[in-house]
């Protein structure tokens, strides 16, 4: 699932690792074995329903926005120099491949509003200009998943600069939970996960990892004291990109329809919070009848 949900995918992957399962004043665990632990009981969650709050930034150089005015058309009027995102995204997953969402975008000015479901590896969203269910990415048929890259809540525990304990347990909704902060290292999780894995863009492969030097993220968590699952996640990321660099990833032609100055930098700022809530809730996930 990529696209709208890609975000909704990191933050899935993100989520089965950063939990913990310290009972109370007397702990015998590290933060690290709690993890693993909460990440055993989030593994065992057939469904969950969830509320995301977040607030992306992105600024660009303002003779870059002059060009994608000039040749994006109506959508790319949406950007400026600074352009802020408001995102709430209210909806339920079910395993093994089911997903519904309520998406809202505020731009400036501008509410977007959509609808996504996930079944089965095709993504279906509700076009906002014509309210009618199309595919955004269809499933695999027969697909083995070889050559896939496999992110695991493991994998990023283990790779993790740092996992620490944020004051004394608290209380969210009711619940008594336990807040936890982790900051993943990105650049060694990338090497991670990549290692057996041709890329099929080398060079795309190496901008990346390039570029995972100059992002700051942090992940806090609330977990719960006595179910030890993941009531909330809250992520801050900041990230600058060189965007000379990342261009040259991009095919030749698209190169040559922009113009870069030297130094031309992208800096992207972001918050998320998404509550966990109704864990193994029934739920009845259909795929939509495509043109309604």
């Amino acid at each position: 699932m990529k696209h709208p949900l890609l975000a909704i995918l990191a933050i899935g992957m993100l989520s089965a690792c950063a939990g913990i399962s310290a009972p109370g004043s007397a702990k015998s665990e590290t933060p690290q074995q709690g993890l693993a632990t909460t990440g055993q009981r989030m593994s065992q969650v057939q469904s969950v329903k969830f509320d995301l709050a977040g607030t992306v930034t992105l600024t660009l150089p303002q003779p870059l926005v002059d060009q994608l005015h000039a040749q994006g058309g109506s959508q790319a009027s949406l950007l400026s120099s600074t352009t802020t995102i408001n995102l709430k995204i209210t909806g339920a997953a079910q395993r093994p491949d089911q997903l519904q969402a309520m998406v809202t975008a505020k731009i400036g000015g501008v509410t977007i509003t959509t609808e996504v479901v996930a079944v089965g590896g095709t993504l279906y969203y509700k076009d906002p200009m014509t309210s009618k269910w199309v595919v955004l990415k269809r499933g695999d048929v027969g697909a083995q998943g070889n050559g896939k890259v496999k992110l695991s809540y493991q994998t990023i525990l283990d790779t993790a600069q740092s996992v620490t304990e944020v004051g004394d347990p608290t209380t969210l909704n009711g619940v008594s939970v336990e807040h936890y902060r982790l900051v993943p290292d990105l650049v060694k999780l990338f090497a991670q996960v990549s290692a057996d894995h041709q890329a099929k863009n080398p060079q795309a492969a190496a901008i990346i990892q390039e570029a995972l030097k100059n992002v700051i993220l942090t992940v806090d968590v609330l977990t719960g004291v006595d179910d030890h699952l993941i009531h909330r996640l809250s992520y801050d990321a900041d990230v600058t990109v060189d965007l000379n660099q990342v261009a040259a990833a991009f095919p030749h032609d698209i190169q040559q329809s922009l113009t870069l100055a030297p130094g031309s930098v992208a800096h992207l700022a972001a918050h998320a919070v998404i509550d966990l809530h109704d864990f193994n809730a029934k739920l009845k996930i259909q795929a939509p009848t495509v043109g309604a």
